[in-house]
């Protein structure tokens, strides 16, 4: 267990191995690529450029001797790639070239969901107010990076400022470009991301599953785990859109596992505190339809409660933003921390590990779900 914190020449040093503008303008993309909705059998793979070209996708399973290619009809600076009829639980293996067949990008690797068992669990790395590209933001990235996670998510205020493309660009794309490359990404909406046009630039970057009809919220199953993400911008009243589709989704589901993460949190001890209208809307439906863990970010800091009403409510924004003090706590709340950090969370068919990381990699707080 490592109590040191890094010092800023180590952490610069590390900066290229996590991408930086520079790197990511060379080959002509502004965007490496990054990965969105995985399944068992397909994945999507996108990328920008900062001029209209074709761009081809090559691929292969890890260990094969062939290539397979993805061809755009047409010249765009938009590139996206849907390769679908993949085999469940495979690791490939892909990279991107021009027209003249040069390389524009190393080559990355991932991999189709998988079979959880106990001794394949999943990982996943959840992270919220992740910052402006501070030092402490690298470091947080670095060490989830360490960490190898399978998916990743993202409790909002993803582009923290004002919510614009160029913030997104700048502060979230540059800093996660390696893990995003390799490891699927899903987000939710917070105020800051909602901020312009309704959170346009985070519609027009992320491709989100579409099972809710609208970019606003979806869900996901990875096996046995059944993943919610809401935009609580929106009305959550018991008469809203989004109430009546999660009700249904969550009615639905008859997985082993349900986490749901947002922006806003029901409870929380930290400046903003509980979102107290949450606590007679939503709240009650986590509770009938059995939800095991929700993970909130708003309050820069950790805190975690002992179980409500059977529910394990989470508030992870300390991905690298400046913290927050503790405000009035709750007398649910058994573990409150204003540290910088993401929750790594391990899941088998048996158990849900919740460990709490901080920017140096220390493990301070843990809990497991049965």
């Amino acid at each position: 267990m490592r109590f040191y914190k890094l010092s800023l020449s180590v952490v610069l040093a590390c900066l290229p191995l996590l991408g930086t503008a520079s790197s990511l303008s060379d080959s002509g993309l502004t965007l490496q690529p990054y990965l969105q909705r995985q399944t068992k059998h397909a994945i999507t793979i996108l990328t920008r450029s900062d001029e209209a070209q074709t761009i081809t996708l090559n691929y292969r399973k890890v260990g094969a001797v062939n290539w397979k290619t993805k061809t755009e009809d047409d010249a765009d600076t938009d590139h996206r790639y849907r390769l679908t009829s993949l085999k469940r639980g495979v690791a490939y293996e892909y990279y991107l070239e021009n027209s003249s067949g040069d390389a524009l990008t190393q080559t990355y690797t991932f991999s189709t969901q998988k079979d959880i068992t106990n001794d394949t669990p999943l990982r996943i790395a959840v992270f919220g107010d992740s910052g402006v590209a501070t030092t402490t933001q690298y470091e947080v990235a670095s060490e989830m990076t360490t960490w190898q996670p399978e998916l990743f998510l993202h409790t909002g205020d993803i582009a923290y400022e004002s919510g614009t493309e160029q913030e997104f660009i700048d502060t979230f794309f540059t800093v996660y470009s390696n893990l995003l490359s390799e490891v699927p990404f899903y987000g939710s909406i917070g105020n800051h991301d909602y901020a312009v046009a309704i959170a346009a630039a985070y519609k027009d970057l992320f491709e989100t599953p579409t099972n809710s009809g609208n970019e606003d919220y979806y869900s996901f199953n990875y096996d046995n785990v059944h993943i919610v993400s809401l935009n609580t911008n929106l009305d959550y009243s018991t008469d809203s859109d989004l109430y009546t589709w999660l009700e249904t989704d969550l009615a639905a589901t008859n997985k082993k596992w349900v986490i749901v993460f947002f922006h806003q949190p029901p409870y929380s001890s930290g400046a903003h505190g509980s979102t107290t209208d949450m606590q007679t809307t939503l709240v009650p439906l986590f509770e009938q339809y059995d939800v095991d863990l929700v993970l909130n970010g708003h309050d820069h800091n950790y805190e975690r409660f002992d179980k409500i009403n059977g529910v394990q409510y989470i508030v992870t924004g300390g991905g690298g933003n400046s913290l927050y003090p503790i405000g009035t706590e709750l007398s649910e709340s058994a573990y409150f921390l204003s540290e910088n950090h993401f929750v790594g969370l391990t899941i088998s068919n048996d158990e849900l590990q919740i460990e709490a990381i901080d920017e140096d990699g220390f493990v301070f707080d843990a809990v497991t779900l049965e």
